[in-house]
């Protein structure tokens, strides 16, 4: 009996012995089963939690996997405790997102004028010109100061160029001689429409890379004459402005005949010593026949007179100089009108609107009659003619910097320091920005001002602007 009990307990710490080894054999089949899902992915080590031991009769759970693996169907008989089992994970690894791509550049080989150039590949292009001079003629005064914040320091700054500056805007006359005698005095210029439609005619102009600047979405005055114009382009105008101290709440002037009329209105007028593209010809127009700001139509006929027309403005125009003699004050500079204004020397003048914001600003008693009625004009960035033949380096870069400012998120800065709109007409998308609060409704395209905005016929000033400046230098003489 003893020899058959030893025989039994043997057989059953052999059974045990057997039964421990599939265990283990279980727990490794398990484990090499779990790293195989996870070898995916590799996720970040998930907080460690306490698995659950398992009964002597329930198989190991995988109820937090998406595939579990089969369950044991049956459990051998023991009086003592099955050994632990391991548990596998209990949620799938998360999935790792993929980086998101750099956008895609294109060869400078690969631009067209049908498919121009990005702002990415513009911005990419002009890291390649770190230390490179680019040398720019402008207006100078505020609008040179506007240009310079809204353009050339973030150029200087983000691309590390050195802009150098000239002003005043050239004349007619000066960039004509250069273009002759094929000499190079700027790489970019910038000035109004009409003078580049006159410039372009005679073929002094050089003309933009349209593969480079993008310039489809400018107002069609910039633009339609051929690919002279685009880069820091704007919108200005000719207003009437006045003395608020003289002429307080309600009581300024309503029409342009207020500005002529003397005794109603009484006090000193300042005119601008030139034509002013013929605004101011144009304008005093509308002193007679006020209805024609009410219309497309009488609209147009202000900004396309025939030259009977303009001869029979300059015959009233004249007049009204003789009897207004010494009442009269003809400024140079556009800082002149509102210092004037506001030294009390005159109680009305023409001027552009930005000078007249400008010195509002600065709590000036001015104001601007925009529902008198205003011309409207436009101007643009010109690359030097003969510039791409004697330095192409530097006519590449020429076109790189009017790109840039051309995009219309670029385009928009200027009309944060001074009330200039931008050309771009989809730079007016990024007007809803706070920084463009102050000047928003000061601009002469705003939606409070356009109704009394005349457009400036480019093509039309540029047949007829200097006729009519030898008309006015008659009339003011």
């Amino acid at each position: 009996m003893k020899n058959e009990a030893r025989k039994a307990a043997r057989m059953l710490r052999t059974g045990r012995t057997v039964l421990g080894a599939l265990t283990i054999l279980l727990v490794l089949v398990l484990a090499v089963a779990g790293c195989g899902e996870a070898a995916t992915a590799t996720p970040e080590p998930a907080e460690p939690t306490a698995a659950p031991q398992p009964t002597p009769t329930s198989p190991p759970s995988d109820a937090g996997t998406s595939d579990p693996e089969p369950a044991a169907t049956s459990t051998p008989e023991s009086s003592e405790p099955d050994a632990p089992t391991a548990v596998p994970p209990t949620a799938a690894p998360p999935t790792a997102v993929p980086p998101t791509p750099e956008p895609t550049l294109r060869a400078r080989s690969e631009w067209t004028p049908e498919n121009p150039a990005t702002l990415e590949e513009i911005e990419a292009e002009l890291e390649k010109y770190r230390g490179s001079t680019v040398l720019m003629r402008h207006a100078g005064g505020a609008y040179g100061g506007a240009l310079r914040q809204a353009y050339l320091d973030p150029l200087e700054k983000k691309f590390g160029l050195s802009i150098i500056e000239d002003s005043p805007s050239p004349t007619i006359a000066e960039i004509r001689t250069l273009a002759e005698t094929e000499n190079i005095k700027w790489h970019l210029i910038d000035f109004g429409t009409a003078r580049a439609v006159a410039l372009a005619a005679v073929g002094a102009l050089g003309e933009y890379d349209p593969a480079v600047v993008d310039s489809r979405d400018f107002l069609g005055a910039v633009t339609e004459t051929g690919p002279y114009l685009a880069g820091g382009g704007t919108t200005w105008a000719v207003v009437m402005a006045y003395n608020t101290d003289v002429f307080p709440g309600d009581s300024g002037p309503k029409n342009w005949a207020d500005f002529f009329d003397l005794e109603g209105f009484p006090g000193r007028r300042a005119l601008y010593s030139y034509v002013s593209y013929g605004a101011q010809i144009q304008l005093q127009r509308l002193a007679r026949e006020p209805d024609l700001l009410n219309s497309p139509e009488g609209r147009q006929e202000v900004a396309t007179p025939s030259r009977q027309q303009m001869e029979e403005d300059f015959a009233w125009f004249d007049g009204w100089v003789e009897s207004a003699g010494s009442d009269i004050i003809y400024w140079q500079t556009g800082s002149q009108c509102p210092e004037l204004l506001i030294g009390g020397e005159v109680t009305m003048c023409t001027t552009w609107n930005g000078r007249i914001f400008d010195a509002q600003r600065e709590g000036a008693p001015v104001a601007i009659c925009w529902e008198c009625g205003f011309m409207t004009g436009t101007s643009g960035w010109n690359i030097s003619k003969h510039l791409k033949e004697q330095d192409p380096e530097a006519y590449e870069l020429a076109n790189l910097v009017m790109a840039w400012a051309s995009f219309p998120e670029n385009n928009v800065r200027i009309s944060q320091y001074i009330t200039y709109g931008p050309a771009n007409v989809k730079s007016l998308t990024f007007m809803d920005d706070p920084a463009y609060d102050e000047v928003r409704d000061e601009l002469p395209t705003s939606a409070s001002n356009i109704a009394y905005s005349i457009f400036f016929d480019e093509a039309w000033l540029a047949e007829n602007i200097a006729w009519a400046e030898e008309q006015y230098i008659v009339a003011t003489q």
